[in-house]
């Protein structure tokens, strides 16, 4: 059968129209609209649950303090910066596997933890397998970042002081969105 109804005329202004919405939405979803900048993520894979967890919960303040920092400053290549945080427990075996979540996602640049020697000798192979850089935290070095970093971190944390863990936090995430590589294949071999 047929369709009897009138079809109605296409108007040259209705067509462009519909032109132009898909121009913008293909543009949108390339990220090529004026303002969109391209994202590097940085992993914090820490102890968030067990023991250690106070760990955890000083460094992600520091990198949350870093993150919001740089995004307002700006890094090299104009490129935003995200935190994934993923909480490996301080267990060998789930460090493992979140190593293997954080090779999954192209976009991650570099990867601060694992923050126990343990868990960071389980992970270390696993990233330097993707050629994703791994900076370790093990080692302290408790001198502030730079002359203000005590008083922001007080003023953004309710007055409580950074402890070791946050400022080894903040440096390490200033030197891992600084790294130049902003998308990085999953089985690339060099960060």
């Amino acid at each position: 059968m047929r369709n009897i109804l009138p079809t109605p005329a296409r108007s040259p202004l209705r067509h462009a129209l519909r032109f132009g919405v898909s121009l913008w939405a293909a543009a949108s979803i390339a990220g090529c609209l004026p303002g969109t900048r391209p994202v590097i993520k940085v992993a914090l894979v820490a102890p968030f649950e067990g023991a250690h967890r106070q760990i955890a919960y000083e460094a992600i303040a520091a990198a949350r303090m870093a993150v919001r920092e740089l995004n307002t400053t700006g890094i090299n290549g104009g490129c935003a910066v995200e935190l994934l945080a993923l909480d490996d427990g301080g267990d060998p075996l789930e460090a493992v596997k979140q190593a293997e979540k954080v090779l999954l996602d192209p976009q991650v640049v570099a990867v601060i933890g694992h923050w126990l020697p343990v868990t960071t000798a389980a992970a270390a192979p696993i990233y330097a397998r993707g050629g994703l850089q791994l900076l370790s935290t093990e080692q302290p070095d408790t001198t502030p970042p730079d002359a203000g970093f005590t008083q922001r971190f007080a003023e953004a944390n309710g007055g409580t002081a950074p402890g070791k863990f946050a400022m080894r936090a903040y440096a390490a995430m200033l030197a891992a969105a600084r790294c130049t590589h902003p998308i990085r294949s999953a089985y690339s071999t060099t960060p």
